[in-house]
């Protein structure tokens, strides 16, 4: 669930939110709570630097508090992906002591603008931004800055070079996927492509597949479909009934994040290809992990995050933003590769069996210090 601005029409710059664990890629870097002298003016592009090696100090820092406000303005959509990442992120900042306040516009941009003035009216001491319309939350990012609150962003197109942005790692999670697709297509395949053009962590994916085509002449491109939509996974089908029933020698898919590979399930089945056709996707939740691992299903191998581990990141790095720590500019986190296989030989069947299958899901050490108490995400 989950880098992103969207440059597309305004219908789907509208629908954004509903990007499950896709991120907008930043146009700018800075510090939550605090930059370097010289920096560009809020509201204008910068250069993020990626600090993955970043530390928290050892010691509790003199302004944190033993209890604190922080408000999280969010655009969450359906699925269990943003259930998941906010119920990580609420219970991190309950055992650091912290009380969360969550504004949740659920696909209306314009109720977000007016959240995030409640929010920053109510003067919390930090403010997380998770998803959202660039264009609506820049300039509320900017006031919330100018007027001494720090601000921690996860997937949303960010200019403010004081707002730390957080993001998956996209071009690392297409590799992923895409690797494993070669190595379990020797031979190469005709490939249907599921993506969407003009959302940023997806223009990410498109750029490895588009490289990975160029040097891997075996496989070769003979559909592409790919709805955003209020019902991706439907309104994806939709599109891709007619595009594989056109394109009878499709043998693999790429789908560049869940909806869109439960959009071309669906199609496959209506065509009668389920059998004959392989699909490769990019997010996990307990609904996806049930659609791998049900018999006969083509879904082969996925590249994700766990969304309550990254909500529980993004809550560390607010708590720790509130207390006056200068954080990093731009912090990527690491997928791991899920494939169908080691789901069914693990008999894992949901989100929890999958972090005790895949520890490395859990990633405490980021953004992680003594004096925040850490969590089990799921748990």
């Amino acid at each position: 669930m989950r880098t992103k601005a969207l440059r597309c029409a305004a219908v789907a710059a509208a629908l954004a939110i509903a990007l499950v664990g896709c991120s907008q890629n930043p146009g700018g870097g800075g510090s939550a709570g605090g930059g370097a002298s010289g920096a560009p003016a809020a509201g204008q592009p910068c250069e993020r630097k990626v600090q993955n090696d970043f530390a928290l100090p050892g010691e509790k820092p003199s302004g944190a508090k033993a209890s604190f406000r922080v408000a999280m303005v969010r655009q969450s959509g359906v699925g269990d992906y943003f259930e998941q990442w906010g119920n990580g992120a609420a219970a991190q900042i309950k055992a650091a002591g912290g009380q969360l306040d969550v504004f949740d516009a659920r696909g209306d941009n314009a109720k977000q603008v007016a959240q995030f003035n409640d929010a920053i009216t109510a003067k919390p001491d930090v403010i997380i931004v998770d998803h959202g319309l660039a264009d609506s939350v820049n300039p509320k990012i900017d006031e919330a800055i100018s007027k001494g609150i720090p601000v921690v962003v996860y997937d949303v197109n960010i200019a403010n070079c004081k707002a730390m942005y957080i993001s998956q790692d996209d071009e690392s999670i297409a590799t992923k996927i895409l690797d494993y697709l070669k190595q379990d297509n020797p031979s190469g395949g005709k490939v249907a492509y599921v993506n969407v053009s003009g959302i940023a962590p997806l223009d990410s994916r498109d750029a490895v597949y588009q490289q990975f085509l160029k040097a891997n002449p075996s496989f070769s491109q003979v559909a592409r479909f790919g709805k955003y939509s209020e019902s991706v996974a439907s309104d994806t089908a939709t599109e891709g009934a007619a595009a594989l029933k056109a394109a009878p020698t499709t043998t693999v898919s790429f789908a560049a994040y869940d909806e869109l590979a439960k959009g071309t399930l669906i199609a496959l089945r209506q065509n009668n290809m389920s059998e004959k056709v392989k699909v490769y996707g990019v997010d996990v939740s307990t609904a996806d992990i049930q659609l791998m691992t049900e018999p006969a299903s083509p879904w082969r191998a996925t590249a994700a995050t766990d969304p309550a581990n990254v909500g529980a990141i993004v809550a560390r790095a607010a708590v720790a933003a509130g207390s006056g720590v200068t954080m990093p500019e731009k912090l990527t986190i690491p997928a791991a590769l899920i494939t169908q296989d080691m789901l069914r030989q693990r008999t894992v069947t949901n989100m929890d069996d999958l972090r005790a299958a895949l520890p490395d899901l859990n990633t405490p050490n980021i953004i992680g210090a003594g004096w925040i108490p850490t969590i089990k995400p799921g748990a």
